[in-house]
């Protein structure tokens, strides 16, 4: 294994077998981390638990690419639980960059390090589970029309609650988003489309052809990679994924979810920690993706529609409230209880953290009310949540009622002590 940094060219120690012989690895798994130390550990860690096998049963060869994105805070004990992790494979290595040039940028700088015939790509916050390394191979290996295989995203360790899949941007999405920001009817119209669309997705019993992959975690083969090629570094942060998306289909290959193929994603925690960075970068990968892939026809109309909802009759517009019947469930630790009008057969419950419900995570319920589990409940960090409870049996999508909770630290209802 060798660390190094982007200004060395360090040649990649491959692992060596019990005998000192070279292996060569089968598989390439791709991490970037920014500032998330722990997760990034427990997702190695299960990387480890969890090693893919090949056809006959016998372990495959597997190493792991660790790019660190210049992170601010060097934690000394997750880089030296990282390195002894990592030579646990067979080869790999950990490259503390010394700039952070985006996603993009580290992923790029990871695969020229990639020696294996499989990449899977992985975000620092996302958890393996037994057989769904195993799963996308067998899949990918006896497809060769799958030029991306994706697994099915999970909010918690429990498998309860799906996070939404992504939508494909296009000049029709930017428009009715621009819609959906200034008009309540709009917005409910997009939502429906949204929600029947991810719970087509939620409730597949196969695989399932998606209009793109998301970054956070995909498989694609080491020569189709080469074909059409890899990230492009033009995109900061975010949209390398849609703009990749597009490459793969253009190729004529398909973006599959396959079946049976659970991860946990513990979603966005490096982004929420520079939020603010983060925007920013979006918002400049976002233009530049309907500037690449829609001409300046679509640099045109990207344009308008910012300067549409910039303008003082649509900053009025936008405060209107999405939801005027909204339930606050109010500010506590404990486990938010949603309550219901009747009893139902079977219900979705989206979550989000906005009450626009752009990208909602989903669970499914019955009854006459809904409590998330514990393993779910894990996942809900100090912050306000939004929850609605949409009736699947209704051709209508009917919503039963919205809620807001605001979970707050234990520590805040910690009593005062008082001098005796």
């Amino acid at each position: 294994m060798v660390d190094s940094d982007a200004s060395e060219t360090a040649l990649l120690d491959s692992g060596r077998d019990s005998d000192g012989v070279v292996v060569k690895p089968r598989l390439s798994i791709l991490v970037v981390n920014y500032r998330s130390w722990f997760e990034c550990v427990q997702a190695v860690r299960s990387f480890s638990e969890h090693r893919p096998h090949h056809a006959d049963g016998s372990p495959m060869e597997v190493e792991l690419i660790l790019v660190d994105n210049a992170s601010p805070e060097q934690d000394e004990a997750a880089i030296a639980e990282l390195r002894e992790l990592i030579a646990g494979f067979d080869g790999g290595q950990l490259i503390l960059h010394d700039e952070n040039g985006g996603y993009s940028k580290g992923m790029n700088l990871a695969l020229k390090y990639a020696t294996g015939d499989w990449i899977l790509v992985s975000n620092p916050d996302v958890l393996v589970k037994t057989e769904t390394i195993d799963r996308l191979l067998r899949a990918m290996e006896g497809d060769e029309s799958i030029g991306a295989g994706l697994p099915e995203i999970y909010w918690d360790e429990g498998l309860t609650a799906r996070l939404p899949p992504n939508i494909l941007p296009t000049i029709r999405d930017l428009i009715g988003l621009a819609l959906a920001a200034v008009s309540r009817r709009w917005l409910y119209r997009y939502s429906r489309k949204r929600t029947r669309g991810a719970v087509d997705v939620w409730d597949a019993r196969g695989d399932v052809d998606m209009p793109m992959l998301s970054g956070c975690f995909f498989l694609m083969r080491k020569t189709f990679i080469d074909e059409i090629d890899f990230f492009d570094e033009r995109f900061p942060l975010y949209y390398e994924d849609t703009d990749l998306s597009r490459r793969v289909q253009r190729a004529g290959k398909r973006v599959v979810q396959i079946h049976g193929c659970p991860v946990v994603h513990l979603y966005n925690r490096s982004g929420q920690v520079e939020f603010s960075a983060a925007l920013e970068r979006y918002w400049t990968s976002r233009r530049r993706y309907y500037r690449k892939w829609y001409g300046l026809v679509g640099q045109w109309v990207y344009d308008a529609v910012q300067r549409f909802l910039r303008s003082n009759w649509a900053e009025k517009r936008k405060k209107f409230d999405p939801y005027p019947d909204l339930i606050d469930i109010g500010s506590h630790c404990e486990k938010p209880v949603l309550k219901f009008d009747r009893s139902y057969d079977r219900v979705l419950i989206e979550f989000a953290l906005d009450p626009y419900f752009y990208l909602a995570g989903g669970a499914f319920g019955s009854g006459d009310r809904w409590c998330p589990e514990d393993s779910m409940f894990k996942g809900f960090g100090p912050t306000t949540y939004y929850f609605r409870v949409v009736d699947v049996r209704d051709p209508s999508q009917r919503v039963i009622g919205v809620y807001r909770y605001t979970h707050v630290s234990p520590q805040v209802f910690r009593p005062m002590e008082v001098d005796e």
